[in-house]
């Protein structure tokens, strides 16, 4: 399966474009995301944009350069693979068995992206069945309980994940 991991934003809410590359236990956020995803044999496009110029020579993954533009990127990123399309933000940490049972789920689900809630909240992680083009796909959430996801958009949210991971 195709996935996208969408790395273009300016992180705002945490002060940097950089936070894909903070660490824990040792290991960027970024190439954690890229190895969890390799081992489940996805083939990766990552989406960057001037925002994130320092990603453009990531090795192991194919370069898709975007405007900076989150909803513009997507269809542009998901409108270049082959469907249907896993989408990751590369500032979540999350574990293999989560993604899997995620896209188990999806598979039998018959609409045009999938998204996954965790713990009440957005996770950005997604599956596009249909492109998005310019036409809003309908769309089914799965929801689910974890501990050990941890998306990061604020300070706070790295802290209880180096809290949670590192002990």
């Amino acid at each position: 399966m195709d996935t996208v991991i969408m790395a273009g934003g300016t992180g705002s809410r945490m002060g940097t474009s950089k936070k894909m590359l903070l660490e824990i236990n040792g290991e960027k956020i970024i190439d954690r995301v890229v190895r969890i995803l390799h081992s489940q044999n996805f083939r990766i496009s990552l989406c960057i944009s001037e925002n994130t110029l320092f990603l453009h020579e990531y090795p192991e993954v194919r370069i898709v350069m975007g405007k900076g533009s989150y909803a513009e990127d997507l269809s542009f990123a998901v409108g270049m693979c082959s469907l249907p399309v896993l989408v990751v933000p590369a500032d979540v940490i999350f574990s293999p068995e989560m993604i899997e049972n995620f896209i188990e789920q999806s598979i039998s689900l018959e609409t045009g992206i999938v998204t996954l809630m965790v713990n009440n909240k957005l996770s950005g992680i997604s599956i596009f069945f249909k492109n998005p083009g310019n036409e809003n796909l309908p769309y089914r959430n799965i929801k689910i309980e974890r501990e050990d996801f941890f998306n990061l958009n604020f300070s706070e949210d790295y802290r209880r994940a180096i809290e949670y991971l590192e002990k």
